[in-house]
């Protein structure tokens, strides 16, 4: 029954990409879809991509292994939502308009009149969203073998093989598309998981099944019930999830396409309310889901907390509920890896290749934007069949990289009109150097983490250099879009 559920999971998802590549005429078509996305597909692409693989079967582990501290990332989602699209989203959708551009580091260019920013962002998203992409893929290939019984090495192509046939068909639009398949499914085997559970634990869901909750914890361990569960989440690591969890959606490039690609800004306020909706059943019921789990499996059974997923679902779901628990822990991963293919794709081709051989590019576009995306399909996909021994660091460092990498100079974009090229330039030339640096040599041996020094560091180096090349008079088209924004 598992295998059948996915089977039509797997050609749906093909179909989709079959369909969106008859509706791709150009590259805006390709890499933004048009830009005609109402709040409902805005929402799903914004919010499935970001609730990516690691909530479905990490969050659970880490409710599990540290108790309500586990919630801390999905009590400050609906921040994410809020400032993605209503603090920043609407001036992003402007500005981006505004420019009339095609992708996030031609809108950098424009803004701050600078070749040089371009080609910068365009390296930084090929290097962060492509080592993404590496841990990305071998994390499917894992998860394909574990469910087919197959080696890693086949779990791992007929991941890339699903996943790189619809991106490169349809580009965008067919993972839109199927984005919004796949958090419906994401949405229904949480659902799913956190009634079986609550069935095996506590007979069922009711009014009182937290305090039933609470009270089975303190009697297993009291840490489980403290803010920070017991030492295993420490306050700068929640203080630095809260602030990072507020910039995603301004300086994640692969998340503010889905606040380009948005019809107009007042589809920001709706898709922030569908957002929030979604994250909230998620948070709720895996966090809850993984604390459950400690009235059901045998603590012996569980050698490593992300395997609590693995073991619940036998135990508690049948074959039918089963597939579509594992089909959405599939979903949750394809979409992100849709969501960086694509934009990855349209910085090598638009920001790389087009600059470098633009006569070329403008015969036949639509070919070599697929050149692109198949690029990043299989470039990853070689890294991931021999993952280097790094492959923990690049994982790591990816998510404070692309943040950091865009922080202030996308601040400067909708926030600073005196923004300078040089403070932008500075701030990304030496955050691309400092977080791998510090990540892979100096994180374990100092104890701060990499991402708390992108956060304090991005800001400080943008505004020093800022108050140095400080301009008087704004340029006449930075003026035009601050007008706009004062219309808000």
């Amino acid at each position: 029954m598992m295998i059948a559920i996915l089977v039509i999971y797997f050609g749906l998802m093909l179909f989709i990409g079959y369909l969106a590549s008859r509706k791709v005429r150009d590259s805006r078509d390709y890499f933004l879809g048009g830009k005609g996305f109402g709040p409902w597909f805005t929402a799903f692409k914004f919010a499935a991509t970001w609730e990516s693989g690691v909530k479905l079967v990490g969050s659970p582990g880490m409710a599990w292994n540290a108790g309500w501290s586990s919630l801390a990332m999905g009590i400050g989602t609906p921040l994410c939502y809020f400032f993605s699209f209503r603090v920043f989203g609407q001036r992003l959708k402007l500005a981006f308009d505004h420019f009339n551009v095609l992708t996030l580091p031609q809108m950098l260019e424009k803004r701050y009149e600078s070749r040089a920013i371009r080609i910068v962002a365009a390296v930084a998203i090929l290097i962060g969203l492509g080592g993404s992409l590496v841990a990305q893929f071998k994390a499917t290939g894992e998860i394909f073998s574990a469910i087919l019984g197959l080696d890693y090495l086949h779990g791992l192509f007929i991941g890339a093989v699903i996943v790189g046939v619809y991106c490169v068909m349809g580009g965008y639009l067919a993972s839109v598309w199927t984005d919004f398949i796949q958090g419906i499914i994401m949405v229904l085997g949480s659902i799913a998981i956190f009634t079986a559970t609550a069935q095996a634990a506590f007979g069922g869901v009711s009014w009182d099944l937290l305090s039933h909750l609470n009270a089975s914890l303190a009697s297993i361990d009291p840490n489980l019930l403290d803010v920070t569960g017991g030492g295993k989440m420490s306050w700068s690591n929640l203080f630095i999830i809260l602030a990072i969890t507020m910039l995603v959606g301004i300086a994640m490039p692969q998340q503010s396409v889905a606040i380009f690609s948005m019809r107009d800004v007042r589809t920001a306020r709706v898709a922030m309310i569908v957002c929030v909706v979604f994250s909230a059943i998620l948070a709720w019921t895996l966090a809850t889901t993984g604390m459950m789990s400690h009235m059901v499996l045998d603590p012996s059974e569980v050698k490593n907390p992300d395997m609590v997923i693995a073991l619940l679902i036998p135990k508690v779901l049948s074959p039918l509920m089963g597939g579509i628990y594992l089909a959405a822990v599939l979903a949750a991963i394809m979409s992100t890896v849709s969501g960086s293919i694509v934009v990855a794709a349209s910085s090598l081709i638009e920001d790389i290749f087009k600059l470098a051989i633009p006569h070329r590019y403008e015969r036949h576009p639509m070919f070599y934007n697929r050149v692109g995306a198949s690029v990043f399909v299989l470039l990853p996909l070689l890294f991931a069949v021999k993952p280097p021994t790094i492959i923990f660091w690049i994982g790591v460092f990816a998510f404070g990289f692309l943040v950091f990498t865009f922080l202030m100079p996308m601040i400067g974009v909708i926030l600073i009109p005196h923004a300078t090229r040089q403070a932008a330039l500075a701030q990304m030339v030496c955050i691309m150097i400092i977080i791998p640096v510090w990540t892979i040599w100096l994180q374990k041996p100092t104890g701060i983490p990499a991402l708390l020094v992108g956060l304090i560091g991005a800001p400080l180096i943008f505004f020093a250099v800022n108050a140095v090349f400080k301009k008087k008079e704004l340029a006449p088209e930075i003026k035009e879009l601050w007008d706009k924004f004062a219309q808000l």
